[in-house]
This record gives C-alpha cells, sequence and structure tokens, in this order.
C-alpha cells in the first residue's frame, strides 16, 4: 500500500496530469538494494551528490537564484519520500555569477573537490558552454538548470544536457509559428542580437519562414549595450512589414518598443520571452502604457506565470520558503530536477555516470510546467522546443490559445 499511498502523496501537491510519468515512477524510489563497489565519485548506499550551481550574485542573480532553489525544493521532495533507490540526494551549491571563468572554476571543484556524481546547473547560456570542454574530457554528465544552451546542445554531444526552457532555435521558430499561424503575418521585421545568440534564433526564424513562404523583409541586427535604436526602427518603419519581432534582451527590447510608440508603428510587436522578464518593468522601462495597443510575448511556460496551470509550484515554493514571493524565474528551475531525478531512478539501483546518461537520453515525460514535453534522444541535447504566446494591453494579460513549436531539424 506504500505505493499507493505515495500516489496521493505527491498528486495533493496539484501536479496533475501532466506529472503522471513523474509521479508513477516516484513510487518506486524508496525501492531496491543498493550494494557493492562503486566505480563512480559521489555515490554509495546511502547518497547521490549532486553539484548545484546557477548565479547567486551579480547582476544575473535574478535569473540564478529562485532557478536554484526551486531545483533544491524538488530534490528535498523526493528525499522527503525516502529518496531514489534508498539514497537520499546529497546538494553541493556554488555561485557561478554568469561568467564563463567563473563557472568553469566552478564546475571543476564541485567534480574535484566536492566529488558530486554529476553536475546539474548554468543559467546563463554563454557561460554554461565554457565547461562542455571539461566535462567532455572528464566524462561528467552536466544538466543545465535553466540556460537556453544552444552551442552546448548543437551539435549533441555526450554528456551535456539542457535547453529546457527551450533554445534560441526554438525562440526564433516559435515565434514564426505564432505569427504566420495565428497574426497572418507576410512580411516580417526582425530585430536580433549582433552575436551568437541572435545568430541562432534567426536560424531557426529564416527557416520557418521560408517553409511557411513568408518573407522576413527586415533584418536588424543591434548590440547588447545598444542605446539608441532610432537608425533600426526608421528601417522597420520603411520596411513595409505587417509584423516587427524582437528577439534582444530587454534594455534593447524596451528601447524599440518605445521608438516604435513615437514613430506611429501600429503593426503588432511580438517579444521573445528574453525581452520581457520582468512586465511591470518593462513596462516602466518603455514609458507609456499606450505602447502596448498591439502587443505580444512568448512563454515556455504552460501558463502566466501566476496563472492556474502555475499555482501548484507556487504553492511548493512559497511552502519551502515561507515569506518569499518567486521570481518569474523560479518555474524555470523545476523542469531539469524532474529530469535528473527521474533519470536516476531509470538508471537502476546501482547507477554509473555512464548509465545515468544513457538513461537522461531516452526520457520523455511532461512537466506540468512547460507548454511542451521534455524529450531528449541518443542525438538530441535540447529537451524543450514549444513556446505559449500573451497578448499584453498595456493592462491586462492573456494567454493567445495554441502551442507553438520550432520545427526546424536539428542541424
Amino acid at each position: 500500500m506504500k505505493s499507493a499511498k505515495m500516489i496521493k502523496s505527491i498528486a495533493g501537491l496539484g501536479l496533475g496530469l501532466g506529472m503522471a510519468l513523474v509521479a508513477s515512477s516516484a513510487t518506486a524510489y524508496t525501492v531496491g538494494n543498493p550494494q557493492g563497489k562503486y566505480q563512480d565519485p559521489g555515490i554509495s548506499d546511502t547518497e547521490i551528490v549532486i553539484g548545484l550551481h546557477a548565479p547567486l550574485s551579480g547582476r544575473a542573480k535574478a535569473y540564478g537564484v529562485d532557478a536554484l532553489d526551486a531545483a533544491k525544493m524538488w530534490y528535498k521532495m523526493i528525499n522527503d519520500r525516502g529518496g531514489i533507490w534508498g539514497r537520499k540526494i546529497r546538494i553541493v551549491t556554488a555561485d557561478d555569477k554568469c561568467a564563463p571563468n567563473d563557472l568553469v572554476a566552478v564546475v571543476k571543484k564541485l567534480v574535484t573537490v566536492d566529488k558530486v556524481f554529476i553536475v546539474h546547473g548554468g543559467s546563463c547560456t554563454h557561460a554554461t558552454i565554457a565547461a562542455q570542454e571539461y566535462i567532455t574530457r572528464e566524462k561528467v554528465p552536466m544538466v543545465m538548470l535553466n540556460a537556453a544552451g544552444d552551442a552546448g546542445v548543437f551539435p549533441p554531444t555526450r554528456y551535456m544536457f539542457g535547453s529546457f526552457g527551450g533554445t534560441q532555435r526554438t525562440v526564433g521558430g516559435s515565434l514564426i509559428d505564432f505569427v504566420t499561424s495565428t497574426l497572418g503575418a507576410k512580411k516580417i521585421a526582425y530585430l536580433a542580437h549582433d552575436d551568437d545568440f541572435g545568430a541562432s534564433n534567426y536560424l531557426a526564424a529564416k527557416w520557418a519562414a521560408d517553409k511557411n513562404g513568408v518573407e522576413i523583409v527586415e533584418d536588424q541586427r543591434v548590440s547588447r549595450k545598444i542605446v539608441d535604436v532610432t537608425a533600426p526602427m526608421l528601417k522597420v518603419r520603411a520596411s513595409g512589414a505587417d509584423v516587427l519581432v524582437i528577439t534582444t534582451y530587454t534594455g534593447p527590447a524596451a528601447l524599440a518598443v518605445k521608438k516604435a510608440h513615437e514613430f506611429g508603428i501600429k503593426i503588432p510587436i511580438v517579444a521573445a520571452v528574453q525581452a520581457v522578464p520582468n512586465l511591470n518593468a518593462f513596462v516602466k522601462n518603455v514609458g507609456t502604457k499606450d505602447a502596448f495597443k498591439n502587443f505580444y510575448y512568448g512563454s515556455p511556460l504552460n501558463d502566466l506565470t501566476d496563472g492556474p496551470k502555475q499555482q501548484w509550484i507556487i504553492d511548493m515554493f512559497k511552502k519551502n520558503y515561507p515569506g518569499r514571493n518567486p521570481s518569474p524565474f523560479m518555474s524555470y528551475g523545476v523542469p531539469s530536477a524532474m529530469a535528473v531525478a527521474q533519470a536516476l531512478h531509470n538508471a537502476g539501483p546501482n547507477p554509473t555516470r555512464e548509465s545515468f546518461v544513457d538513461a537522461m537520453a531516452g526520457l520523455k515525460f511532461n512537466t506540468g510546467i512547460l507548454a511542451g514535453p521534455i524529450e531528449f534522444g541518443e542525438n538530441k541535447r535540447d529537451g524543450h522546443n514549444a513556446s505559449i504566446f500573451l497578448k499584453y494591453d498595456g493592462t491586462n494579460t492573456s494567454r493567445v490559445p495554441g502551442i507553438f513549436y520550432n520545427h526546424m531539424p536539428a542541424q
């Protein structure tokens, strides 16, 4: 009867049908008989050690603090229910500061000093992928926390898994899927960053545009540090586009929305998830709610960040961290922890790093948090490729029906 009680207990958290696989698998976490000699560090008869890292200080800490604590919360829930195959998860946390050199140093310390079984972390793509050479050489599995991680998953390598919120290819492809299928766009103006980040989302956007028979009539690239978008926005206004897609970070995106309003550009504006991490702050930076008469933005989640489908994870966070209101990035940290726990279970009672990697590669499950399923494969290391879109009118936010995808084949 222990299994039935456990299913009821987990269902009581509000996981719903989307967590059916995780909930049913959790019933087996307490069975098994761990024994014998272990060829890899970080595992014994009683525990599995996981190195968990994110930016916990500095300018990017908002992306990491709540996401890391949400992952810790999930591991605590697993431990409270008996652990995995009788082992409790022990977490070693570290601050990677969203900086490549710091992140690599953190990963090396977790592996060589703390002797972790696997590494779980990374909220910033450029920093996270800096560790790929090391973890590949040392054959240590690394599961990204909430970084997009394009260059870490394309092309796929054996030991790195990521993109639980979607890659920038997912961003670009799903944006075009949305503006063509829902807004009926035929001519698209595209504003992106002038770096690998921008190139990655544009790659999928261009592929999707060509496939759908629509045209990107204006492709403008700007620096992350740009302070005046007058020139690119004049070109957007002159382009004859019937929709403006913005895939930049929030600073340039706010400048573009403000300038579009000043220039009388009335076509729909559709922003990527990274442009609007905090809607209230974004509106404040734009300076007027009137600029949002025809504004949409994307999200990898299955609802508004505080919507009914997200409430169960918000409630769980508040229960674990009394007095804290989670940021919009909190729930992004849970799916990767779900995947780690599920793969540890699927790897059997005496897992190795190699069997863990094989188990990760075989995962496919719904999280109850994200717009689409998590799915890996032998040659697929990007876990999620779906988005929803939300309409914001300056006061109210509502979800647009449908789930939108990046259909571009892995290259």
